[in-house]
């Protein structure tokens, strides 16, 4: 008998291509690591990497995969990205994006499948770019037409893209781990508050700096609680640029861009609380991060806040405010959350979402051959 030959999943990381890769490239890059360590447990999976080429040394070599690079860059790629040319190639398998941007391919060997975070577009487009709203509009529409299964983050997202019309068959949930930071820069850490003339109490919010984020409201809030508590701990805003208009600066309101991996995990072992209130997002992975790092939270009704967290309603500077004044003054609030986030943290991890990935894989990959 022959050797048998294993099944071809094509992993797109285009998004790591990205100037800002964002939420879902942290995303993308946790799960592809997770992937690479538990990839001999699925022997009749190959897994080879795809995305558009880079000059010099490649990020992507980390995840001890197969790469193939493209003949062109990101821009390039980004261009195409509407056409229907099969530019991936005719190799059968299946080729999961984790993004809404959708493979062209053309033979039936070829299987699909989308991740799709969020649909905030069709329900906030102002959030977004009018060419962003643009691009995601026609990709959803091709998803909606493809017939392809569909990766959600959260039964939110599952909830609105059946409620844009997909059949809930195709959608399967497979939420975003916790557990992808490494260790602390603890000496870095505090290199870059005494840089800042902060103290060890500080307040930090993470996110990319774009308009659902609501950092105006988070400093409108953040001004408001100064008032009541003059001697309140700075705020720390971490998370590159990304577009619109900069949020206005205020006293003890410090913007520090991006940080490295390390220097992030030790303001989450560092910090007061974590306050994060977006308008809208598919899952939220900075409440999570901060909770598997044991710092409480204060956040808006986003999935991975789980009950675990200080609610406050985005849409209200009084209530944001409220939440964090209270984690400020109430010590047993603080620990009570730290623990209730621990635990919820504990339950998402990344070798738990590669393996489903990988079950649902090798369901489409014996659906094509039954």
């Amino acid at each position: 008998m022959g050797k048998e030959v294993r099944k071809s999943v094509f992993l797109i990381a285009e998004q790591l291509r990205a100037k800002v890769p964002g939420g879902i490239g942290t995303h993308t890059s946790a799960l592809l690591t997770a992937i690479s360590r538990l990839k001999d447990n699925f022997p009749d999976l190959e897994f080879r990497v795809i995305a558009s080429s880079q000059k010099g040394s490649d990020p992507l070599d980390q995840f001890d995969m197969p790469v193939r690079c493209l003949p062109f860059g990101h821009e390039v790629f980004m261009r195409l990205s509407d056409a229907k040319i099969p530019f991936l190639g005719q190799r059968p398998g299946v080729y999961h994006s984790f993004s809404m941007w959708v493979p062209p391919v053309l033979l039936k060997s070829q299987k699909l499948v989308c991740t799709v975070h969020d649909v905030a577009f069709i329900t906030n487009p102002s959030f977004f770019t009018k060419r962003g709203v643009l691009w995601h509009t026609r990709q959803l529409r091709t998803i909606a037409k493809g017939g392809f299964p569909i990766v959600a983050v959260s039964e939110q997202t599952k909830h609105s893209l059946t409620t844009s019309g997909i059949g809930h068959d195709r959608v399967t949930v497979i939420e975003s781990g916790a557990d992808h930071l490494g260790n602390a820069d603890l000496k870095g850490c505090k290199a870059l508050l005494q840089s800042l003339g902060t103290s060890q109490d500080f307040i930090l919010s993470v996110s990319t700096l774009e308009p659902r984020k609501n950092l105006n409201g988070l400093i409108a809030a953040y001004r408001q609680m100064r008032i009541s508590i003059p001697s309140a701990p700075d705020l720390l805003i971490v998370g590159p640029s990304g577009w619109g208009e900069r949020a206005k600066g205020e006293a003890g309101v410090h913007f520090l861009g991006n940080v490295s991996e390390q220097v992030l995990v030790a303001l989450y072992r560092s910090a007061m609380f974590l306050t994060y209130v977006p308008f809208e997002e598919g899952f939220g992975l900075p409440v999570v991060e901060a909770m598997s790092n044991g710092l409480p939270v204060v956040s808006s009704d986003v999935p991975s806040a789980k009950g675990a967290v200080e609610l406050v309603d985005p849409n209200s500077v009084e209530s944001i405010s409220a939440g964090m004044t209270r984690l400020i003054v109430d010590v047993q609030r603080r620990r009570a959350l730290t623990q209730q986030g621990l635990s919820t943290a504990a339950q998402l991890t990344w070798a738990g979402a590669a393996r489903k990935h990988m079950e649902l894989w090798e369901r489409m990959l014996w659906q094509s051959n039954a």
